[in-house]
């Protein structure tokens, strides 16, 4: 579905384009119509022969992304998380592992104070 949709979207950005350039040139509307139509067709030929080539070769995939993960997944990370908050800690970041280096939250006595630079 995704590419007829976007086969559509050329072919009418490509004929307001020729239509475009057709009333600047002050051509007949019957022209205008007609050589419209064919860049529509033509446009939209060529994107929508281009999508399904570069599916079919396996280098995109425009509607096989449509599919939404396993609910069973999302719930057991929810339940973890909602476990960690009950308990009061805090679940470890991704990437980091937990009982390393502890945090330690700002106070005055161990900022660096600045002096602020001298008024000209």
């Amino acid at each position: 579905m995704f590419k007829i949709g976007m086969a559509l979207v050329a072919g009418a950005i490509a004929a307001l384009a020729v239509g475009l350039a057709g009333l600047a040139t002050e051509a007949r509307f019957s022209t205008i119509f007609f050589r419209g139509l064919a860049g529509f067709i033509v446009a939209g030929l060529v994107s929508y022969l281009a999508a399904v080539i570069l599916e079919l070769k396996g280098w995109v995939g425009f509607d096989e992304n449509i599919e939404l993960p396993p609910e069973t997944e999302t719930r057991e990370e929810e339940n973890g998380e909602q476990e960690a908050e009950q308990e009061g800690e805090i679940p470890p970041e991704a990437g980091t592992e937990a009982g390393g280096e502890q945090f330690t939250p700002f106070s005055a006595d161990n900022l660096k104070r600045v002096e602020p630079p001298p008024a000209p």
